[in-house]
This record gives structure tokens, sequence and C-alpha cells, in this order.
């Protein structure tokens, strides 16, 4: 299981918005893992998103780039493979370099449960679908 904690980002008036927070290990072919904050973001279609300055520093591989949809109009995004530990094993990832947080999105949250306490300090937890095996 990996477990985070929902964090309060903005109050205005009536209006409060919560970031559920995981934290995951993220490599390049043949470097070591680093421990990445991540926004759980069920929006974000793809696997994992990360700020130009961090793909850097991970040396990940670029692999392309590709057109995506956000909600302000499609843009283009450099793509890049790596390795993130996911529930206890090494996962192949496609990660979209972005200018903002780094984000997990649905792709790497496929066949797990998903179970966010949205109030500040609440928990997060991802586990798999199938006891004992991998999402």
């Amino acid at each position: 299981m990996i477990n985070g904690t929902v964090r309060l980002i903005r109050r205005t008036g009536p209006i409060i918005l919560w970031e559920p927070h995981i934290a995951v290990a993220v490599a390049g072919i043949g470097t070591d893992f680093r421990m990445v904050d991540a926004v759980v973001d069920t929006g974000f279609t793809g696997m994992l998103a990360l700020p130009n300055p961090l793909v850097r520093e991970l040396g990940l591989s670029h692999q392309g780039q590709r057109t995506v949809n956000l909600a302000h109009g499609s843009q283009t995004v450099q793509i890049y493979g790596a390795v993130v530990q996911w529930l206890g094993r090494p996962r192949a990832a496609v990660v979209h370099e972005i200018d903002g947080t780094p984000l997990v999105g649905s792709a790497l949250l496929t066949g797990c449960r998903l179970t966010v306490d949205f109030r500040d300090g609440g928990s997060v937890a991802v586990a798999p679908l199938e006891p004992g095996g991998t999402a």
C-alpha cells in the first residue's frame, strides 16, 4: 500500500481546495530512485507528470512528444521513460514533462483502489485491487 496525506491549498470564502499527496520513488534507466512528492490527479489520464528540472535531475530518457488536451486547450509536451516503485515492484512509466507540481495520474492508478479523506491532514491510500497482487 502507498500512503499519503491531504493538504489544504486554498480557502476562498466557502470554497476549500484540497490536494491528496503521495510519495513515489522514480528513477531513470540505470539511476538511483528518488522520492518525489506528487499530487494524485484523477483528471490526468497519464501515468506521471514531472517538471523539467526534475526530469533533467533524474536523467530520464526522452521518448518523443505528445499532444495533450488540457482545460485551456491542447498543448504539445515532451515524453520521457522512467521506472517507478509502485506497490513494492518496479514498473515502467511514461512521464509527461510539465511546468507545475508533480502529478500521479489515472493510468498509474489503474487496477488500484484510491481512498482519500478530504480534510486537512486526511489520509490517502493506494492499494492493489487484487489481494497480494500488483496493479
